[in-house]
Order: structure tokens, then sequence, then C-alpha cells
């Protein structure tokens, strides 16, 4: 899993896997999925981040990290 931020574009990506894209949907004007072969989701973007998200009270809570 890999989560970016492009200042340039205010975009955040957050890419749950490596896998090829392989369709994409756009939810809404901000909101982009991208999917694998499979129907499985590979990519969350969100357009205009600092105008959708919170994050000034952004938080990550339990979330499993593991080291390799």
């Amino acid at each position: 899993m890999k989560i970016q931020y492009f200042s340039e574009t205010d975009t955040l990506a957050i890419e749950l896997t490596s896998k090829s894209v392989a369709s994409t949907d756009a939810i809404t004007d901000d909101l982009i999925l991208d999917y694998d072969d499979q129907g499985k989701i590979v990519t969350i973007t969100i357009d205009n981040y600092s105008k959708n998200v919170d994050v000034v009270n952004l938080q990550t809570l339990d979330l499993p990290l593991l080291s390799v």
C-alpha cells in the first residue's frame, strides 16, 4: 500500500496494490476508483484533496503496519 500526495494538482492517491489497472470509474468529479481485471480496487484517487478532506483532524487508528 502506498499513499501519495501531489501538491501541484492537490491530489491524494491511495494505491492498495501494485496490480495493473483494467478499468476506471469516476464516482464523482473528485473521487476516482481504479480496478484490476478481477474487479478489485487498485487505487483510490481524491482530486481537490484539501477541499474534500478535513486534513486538520486526520487520524490513523489501529492501522496494522507490517515490517518486512
